[in-house]
């Protein structure tokens, strides 16, 4: 498995321009990428190459993009509007780009996600496999059976599981726990993806809080929007959880996220 950083992609068209668009280069440069200095390429020159995946990202280019002759795993096509089709002043093309820019940055992260990291909800079957994983991280199992199931996550690889993250309900809040990644995969980002992964599942199950507790990760969370709270301050929920009561020491600090006052 590949992180983003670590994966060769290649961008082209079907009718690619003689230059960069330059709202386009504006808009990128407003999240701070260059690219400024690249130049269109057509998708000619790579029709021989293989790829894992061919990803189509307008309707034209869906319908006229021609076979590709080197070994590719999967096309897919995600649809996206065509910023340069867009009619207006300066200032509502730009816009246009950045709206595209934006949507393009969600539901590529969501397809990579789902297809390249191969998340899937954990199965009683893979609690084992979960639970060994667990302790080569050096994680509690304590509670671990008690509500391993639809809270919780797990990314395969080859068959073997890799990764792990799960929510427990506790009243009306969520505890976010089980966060391991096998060693081979470590610095990957799959632990990131498989936090966000939990968060979103949280907040499609409508938990206003998540909480957490961490004895050596509270710099790794805030990332994601997890602030420290007192341990005092928990509710009481989340107190008589087994993770609060029996698996993390006193000196655990903890954490929450806010998701929403439903």
């Amino acid at each position: 498995m590949k992180s983003f950083s670590d994966q060769e992609v290649h961008s082209a068209g079907t009718q690619p321009a003689e230059r960069v668009n330059p709202a386009a280069v504006k808009a990128m440069a407003e999240i701070g990428i260059d690219i400024s200095g690249n130049f269109p390429k057509s998708i000619t020159q790579f029709l021989d190459q293989p790829f894992d995946f061919v990803i189509t990202v307008c309707d034209d280019a869906n319908e006229t993009c021609p076979v590709f002759t080197g070994n590719v795993g999967r096309r897919v096509h995600i649809s996206f509007e065509d910023p340069t089709k867009v009619v207006g002043t300066p200032g509502e093309v730009l816009g246009a780009f950045r709206r595209i820019r934006d949507e393009i940055k969600v539901r590529l992260r969501e397809f990579h996600d789902r297809e390249i990291w191969r998340l899937r909800p954990a199965a009683s079957a893979d609690l084992q496999a979960v639970s060994a994983l667990l302790t080569e991280s050096q994680l509690p199992l304590d509670g671990l059976n008690e509500q391993f199931g639809s809270g919780y996550t797990v990314a395969v690889s080859e068959a073997a599981i890799v990764g792990v993250a799960g929510v427990e309900v506790h009243g009306d809040d969520g505890l976010l726990r089980s966060v391991a990644v096998s060693p081979r995969h470590r610095q990957s980002g799959l632990g990131a993806v498989m936090v966000r992964n939990r968060i979103e599942w949280a907040r499609a199950a409508r938990l206003p809080n998540v909480y957490l507790l961490t004895t050596t990760a509270s710099s790794y969370f805030p990332r994601f929007g997890f602030s420290v709270v007192g341990r005092d301050g928990l509710p009481e929920s989340i107190r008589q959880s087994t993770e609060f009561a029996e698996a993390c020491p006193a000196t655990a600090v903890a954490m929450r996220l806010t998701l929403k006052t439903y």
